[in-house]
């Protein structure tokens, strides 16, 4: 009598098939996460400790920049590959302002004019992350003036900071609230103010 090939037989039955196919493909399926999908999230739990070790260093009476951006440059090395842009968008923009605080003013503008270019790529001019690095290019050219100023610069050299400070903070009395703009102007202010404290003890 003719085996059925639907049952036994020759042909197996389909179900066993399948079942065994799958049995094999397991240790594939495990693997593929383990080196994809599985290392990735054990990336991101880590680079997420470090920043929590991060801000924690940021919030001390006196912080020591220099150590905060290279916690920034071991963070944004231990993010996986397959990590948004505008995540990594937003690490190097929180670099930029550690770089500020620790009037590596020059560096910061470089990195904040670059960062610019590739969030509104990304993001677009209105973006939350553009947006934030705009106002840090504006904190930064501000700085840069007060800085050159402070050390005897000649107008020639630091009126093109003091233009660009004004383009950014009219560009954002366009794009905000003109009293949103005044407070933010203050801040930057005081900011400086406490930043110069900081790096003369």
């Amino acid at each position: 009598m003719e085996g059925n090939p639907g049952v036994g037989g020759e042909g197996g039955c389909p179900v066993r098939k399948f079942l065994t196919l799958l049995w094999l493909l397991f240790p594939v399926a495990v693997v593929y996460y383990h080196f994809n999908e599985g290392q990735a999230q054990l990336a991101r739990e880590k680079a997420r400790a470090r920043l929590v070790l991060i801000r924690g260093m940021e919030r001390t009476p006196a912080p020591d920049w220099p150590a905060v951006v290279e916690e920034y440059d071991l963070l944004m090395a231990e993010l996986p590959p397959s990590e948004r842009p505008s995540v990594r968008h937003q690490v190097r923009l929180a670099k930029a302002k550690a770089r500020i605080e620790m009037l590596d003013v020059s560096g910061a503008i470089d990195d904040l004019v670059q960062l610019l270019r590739e969030s509104v790529a990304v993001d677009g001019e209105d973006g939350p992350t553009t947006r934030a690095i705009r106002e840090t290019l504006g904190k930064g050219y501000f700085y840069a003036t007060a800085l050159l100023k402070a050390n005897g610069a000649t107008e020639e050299e630091w009126r093109p900071y003091a233009e660009r400070t004004r383009q950014v903070f009219r560009y954002l009395a366009e794009h905000q609230d003109p009293s949103a703009l005044a407070d933010y102007e203050r801040r930057v202010e005081a900011e400086f103010s406490r930043s110069i404290r900081q790096n003369q003890l």
